[in-house]
């Protein structure tokens, strides 16, 4: 089965929560603070380096923990950051392996208004549903720098 999957509120957006959410017929939706990611990035400025890629990374993470405990066969993600799909395949599929999930057919596509994903991260992000899954900046930096 194929998952679409959307994002409300941009991860380089500091000043708002960022909201990711698949739907397959059934939805799950995942949430990271302001603060939070705030957070994130200043310790992932001393982490890391080129500086370019923290967004890219904390977006293939917020996905991670929406598919980590689910059998999944393919994945549309809703084009967000364009001319850097391969990074943020490279880094979901680096994740999977790593912690030894099943690594999925993964592709960008259109993913519109009408989505029940989209419905869902938009209804997380603007306060009207509680997300499923709400991860702050200790678990992101586990998943992406612990070996």
């Amino acid at each position: 089965m194929t998952y679409e999957i959307d994002q409300s509120g941009k991860v380089e957006d500091t000043n708002k929560l960022t909201v990711v959410a698949y739907a397959n017929g059934k939805i799950k939706s995942v949430k990271i603070g302001s603060v939070e990611k705030r957070k994130l990035l200043a310790a992932m400025r001393t982490l890391d380096y080129p500086k370019h890629n923290y967004v890219y990374k904390i977006f293939a993470a917020l996905i991670y923990f929406l598919l980590e405990d689910e059998r999944v066969d393919a994945v549309v993600i809703d084009y967000e950051y364009t001319g850097h799909e391969e990074s943020v395949i490279g880094i979901l599929r680096y994740l999977l392996n790593k912690n030894k999930r099943n690594i999925p057919t993964i592709r960008f596509g259109f993913v519109g208004k009408s989505s029940p994903a989209h419905k869902a991260a938009v209804e997380v992000f603007r306060g009207n549903k509680e997300a499923d899954l709400v991860v702050g900046a200790k678990e992101v930096l586990r998943l992406l720098y612990n070996r």
